[in-house]
């Protein structure tokens, strides 16, 4: 059972290595480099996990939170993000008051080891729950 990951990102080069490292992890990767194009997803999918870059071009990625918030969303949330410190404490301030499932940012230049352990320890718990649905529990 492949676990599905949604990398929302505006810069190329990122997306690629979170898809690569994804990818090695178990992540079937979806790539989405806008707000729009990352609603439309997360409307019509399902997904185990979900990167997200606060800087998002003209627009932030605390709209995908709040959008995320509306739809009652549990997905692990992992954000990748070149923000300061400052902005991604006030992130996860603003993510646990929207009762968000968001783990601890990861900062840009993208530390590997620990995007790494990060993806390892969601797809652990991810197969884990999958199973337990699977035999009834």
């Amino acid at each position: 059972m492949q676990n599905e990951l949604l990398a929302i990102d505006d810069a190329a080069l990122h997306l690629s290595i979170v898809r690569k490292i994804a990818s090695q992890a178990g992540f079937n990767t979806t790539g989405a480099n806008s707000v729009g194009d990352a609603a439309r997803l997360l409307r019509e999918r399902v997904f185990d996990c979900i990167t997200l870059d606060l800087s998002l071009g003209e627009q932030s990625g605390i709209d995908i939170l709040k959008l995320l918030a509306e739809m009652k969303c549990r997905t692990p949330i992992i954000v990748v993000s070149g923000s300061s410190g400052e902005v991604c404490d006030e992130t996860l301030r603003i993510g646990n008051f929207l009762n968000l499932n968001l783990c601890p940012p990861i900062p840009k230049p993208i530390n590997l080891a620990l995007l790494r352990k990060a993806f390892a320890q969601i797809a652990d718990e991810t197969q884990r729950q999958k199973l337990a649905t699977s035999i009834g529990w």
